[in-house]
């Protein structure tokens, strides 16, 4: 049996490929909440969420990940290309509480170094 970690891509999105994104404003930290399916379809989306943040100062974000259901390594290569863009800017970018499959996809993919280490705090 195969178990997969994430929906293989396919040439057309499906109506599950849904990813919900709700900002909060903790003092100087943004909260980005994920909901959904962080893929290849789904991931510009996330790219340019964060890019209009960096754009406008936002340079400390937490993404809270804890109601992803899947991960694929597009979306762990705009959390890692977003990490990187923000801390040269003086920021930083962290995964908080990842789901147990997007905990999952982000060891394979050797990216742990994006969970939130508790550096970050509001206020």
């Amino acid at each position: 049996m195969t178990t997969w970690l994430f929906e293989p891509a396919t040439d057309e999105p499906s109506p599950g490929e849904v990813l919900d994104i709700a900002l909060r404003f903790e003092g100087e930290v943004t909260a980005c909440v994920l909901t959904g399916r962080l893929c290849a379809y789904t991931a510009p989306t996330l790219d340019a969420w964060l890019g209009q943040l960096h754009e406008h100062g936002r340079l400390r974000v937490v993404v809270d990940a804890s109601e992803l259901r899947s991960l694929s390594g597009d979306g762990v290569d705009v959390l890692a290309e977003h990490a990187r863009r923000f801390r040269a800017a003086g920021g930083a970018l962290h995964v908080r509480s990842p789901s147990k499959a997007a905990r999952r996809v982000l060891e394979l993919c050797d990216a742990e170094h994006l969970l939130d280490a508790g550096e970050l705090r509001s206020g």
